[in-house]
């Protein structure tokens, strides 16, 4: 078992609700190799096996939260739920002295600086090797989670409708939902004055000494040709996870 390998703990006993998937013969054979004892609660009664259950109620109010501030339905509830666990344990509790599960298990205080906003727009960089020339190089996404087995990010594709790993992301801790918004801050950043939209007037013309037209530009061509200044979007941050 993961636990008695890696950190020298044997297990007990495991109590469960008397379920059918946890009273099959091949787990009764590995409990009983394995001198484990097998504890089962009263049926329709959840209260003798508290400790398991306040903690799942905890769990899916965290996810249920996580879910509405991300504006995002109930499909997504098992990624939610995986989140809310990662986070859970990396918060102190005073019932453990205000240390963390993660410190009492690993004997090390856990690092929080990968960890972003669930739900929040990604923009995923898509390998060199699997986009053409003129294919962008970003794809958007959300942030969903972390992943177990190695130090990237569980990102869903919305163009693809499908969960993908990737560790070279970008975050924009300030939008949320499925659905591309437009706020008036985005309308601000847009370069309008450079369409050239009117063409009645807009462009006066001179002649050279040789004969030949030559469009001159505009007073107000000029202005579209200055440099602008960028306004900075907060919550956009670039992230690779190393």
């Amino acid at each position: 078992m993961k636990v008695q390998k890696q950190f020298g703990k044997k297990v007990k006993f495991v109590r469960h609700d008397g379920a059918r998937e946890f009273a099959t013969n091949s787990l009764k054979d590995f409990y009983e190799d394995e001198g484990i004892e097998q504890q089962t609660t009263v049926p329709y009664a959840h209260q003798t096996n508290g400790t398991a259950e306040r903690a799942i109620r905890t769990i899916v109010t965290i996810g249920r939260s996580m879910l509405h501030h991300a504006k995002l339905d109930k499909r997504f509830w098992a990624e939610a739920a995986m989140t809310a666990i990662y986070v859970k344990n990396r918060l102190p509790s005073p019932k453990i002295e205000h240390k963390t599960p993660f410190e009492i298990v690993y004997k090390s205080k856990p690092s929080v600086k990968h960890m972003r906003v669930f739900g929040c727009r990604t923009y995923i960089l898509t390998p060199k090797e699997k986009r053409l020339k003129w294919d962008p190089k970003a794809r958007t996404g959300l942030f969903l989670g972390y992943e177990e087995v190695s130090k990237a990010y569980r990102l869903y594709d919305i163009e693809a409708g499908q969960v993908v790993i990737s560790r070279d992301v970008n975050f924009d801790e300030s939008t949320f939902g499925l659905s591309p918004t437009i706020s008036d801050e985005d309308v601000d950043d847009l370069d309008f004055e450079s369409l050239d939209i009117d063409n009645d007037g807009s462009r006066q013309t001179e002649y050279t000494q040789a004969g030949k037209r030559k469009s001159r530009p505009s007073d107000e061509d000029e202005a579209a040709r200055r440099p602008r200044a960028v306004r900075h979007r907060p919550g956009l941050e670039e992230a690779t996870w190393r």
